[in-house]
This record gives structure tokens, C-alpha cells and sequence, in this order.
């Protein structure tokens, strides 16, 4: 995966997870990594042309919520 590779080549600690069902029913894969590297992840992505199409946190209950992202972050 394209975006695996460049993430942990830049250092970015991350995980390869499968989507949760609470987002989507299909099978498929999602990167999970810490909230303190969101924006540092989304600038190395955006700037590598490839598209995030959504972002989720996980409350404090165990459920996952679309996170709105900062324009600003994809701007960098």
C-alpha cells in the first residue's frame, strides 16, 4: 500500500487495520495512528496526490466519529 510505505518512511508510526464496521460494511483497509499525527500524515499524503476520503476518532465510549478536518492542514 502506497500510503503504508510512505508514512513509515517518513517515520510515522502506524497500523494497518481492517475498516471498522461501524463505518463501513465493505471490506477494506484503514491506517490507524495517533491523533497527534494527523496533520503531519494528511500534509505527506495530500502531497503525495493521494486521497484521504475520510478521517475518525474514537470517543471515549468506543465509537468511531468523522473527524472534520482543518482546510488549513490540507493546504501545507
Amino acid at each position: 500500500m502506497k500510503a503504508e510505505k510512505l508514512l513509515k518512511g517518513k517515520g510515522i508510526k502506524i497500523d494497518l487495520i481492517p475498516v471498522p464496521r461501524e463505518i463501513s460494511s465493505d471490506c477494506g483497509v484503514a491506517i490507524e495512528l495517533s491523533a497527534d499525527l494527523e496533520a503531519e500524515a494528511l500534509f505527506i499524503l495530500t502531497e503525495n496526490r493521494i486521497l484521504v476520503l475520510e478521517c475518525y476518532t474514537k470517543n471515549s465510549l468506543g465509537i468511531f466519529e468523522p473527524r472534520k478536518r482543518n482546510s488549513q492542514i490540507d493546504k501545507k
